[in-house]
């Protein structure tokens, strides 16, 4: 049986927006649960089926939870925003046509890949891996290869970003704007010293591997949360790749929401 896993925030709870998702639900007689992120016991397994459909309900750090729920578990995926700006969110007014479809199953699907590293699926990064320093007063020595090149790069860090996640912290770093339809892996260093001054995008193929040179004090973060810090008397070598495994997502467009962002950020 068809049903629906909201993933959203307390604070969304008493918008109008969330109140008329909640109402045309009942309407069309859909099934629903609800899971807040702030509940870090929540179990969202025990609402999951083959069938289910995550709806993300809040901005982009909400989808960004919710597409690893979905992506971990094979489930469609469908991101809603609260009526502030997102970029990975939709503010849509057909949710009715979008949810009859999905009830149908004739939905237009949206594919998109995430940023392994070192084959660990438990990890998915659908905006960017970063590798940034810890110590303020040091920057990282850090070796970069791929397709058999290889550059010495010193820098506070570097931005290993799909094409979704071009309008994130790789664009503040300084990084290209990439279409979202493009599959493709985006390097970006952040505030380089020497050499590699600028972005290099990828295709969808590469392999890349990050040697960050021994005794650094370093972290390293997946969509913005920090999965490890690492201070090693070795040389760590990381290898990065998209995912053979999409994200399936419906109510969306296969293309970049460039007048929002760009209206957002130059006004």
């Amino acid at each position: 049986m068809k049903n629906i896993l909201i993933i959203s925030s307390k604070k969304y709870t008493k918008l109008k927006t969330y109140t008329e998702l909640l109402e045309l639900l009942k309407v069309m007689e859909i099934n629903y649960n609800t899971v807040y992120i702030e509940d870090s016991d929540a179990d969202y397994g025990k609402h999951l089926t083959p069938e289910t459909l995550i709806v993300s309900f809040g901005g982009d750090g909400t989808a960004l939870k919710a597409m690893k729920t979905s992506w971990s578990n094979d489930l469609l995926f469908m991101p809603l925003g609260t009526g502030r700006v997102g970029y990975l969110v939709n503010q849509s007014g057909d949710i009715h046509d979008v949810l009859k479809s999905w009830i149908n199953e004739d939905n237009e699907i949206v594919k998109r890949s995430a940023v392994i590293q070192n084959s660990e699926k438990d990890l998915p990064a659908f905006n960017e891996v970063v590798i940034i320093k810890n110590s303020p007063t040091r920057i990282l020595d850090v070796v970069f290869k791929t397709h058999d090149q290889t550059v010495k790069l010193r820098a506070d860090g570097i931005i290993i970003s799909t094409s979704l996640g071009s309008t994130a912290y790789n664009y503040s770093a300084g990084g290209p704007i990439v279409q979202n339809s493009l599959e493709s892996i985006i390097i970006t260093p952040i505030s380089p010293f020497s050499k590699f001054p600028r972005s290099i995008v990828l295709d969808s193929d590469s392999k890349i591997e990050i040697t960050v040179k021994k005794n650094q004090n370093y972290a390293i973060q997946f969509d913005g949360v920090v999965e490890s810090e690492v201070l090693s008397d070795s040389d760590n070598t990381f290898e990065y790749t998209l995912s053979e495994k999409a994200l399936n997502i419906i109510g969306t467009e296969n293309s970049p929401r460039l007048d929002l962002f760009l209206n957002q950020i130059l006004r």
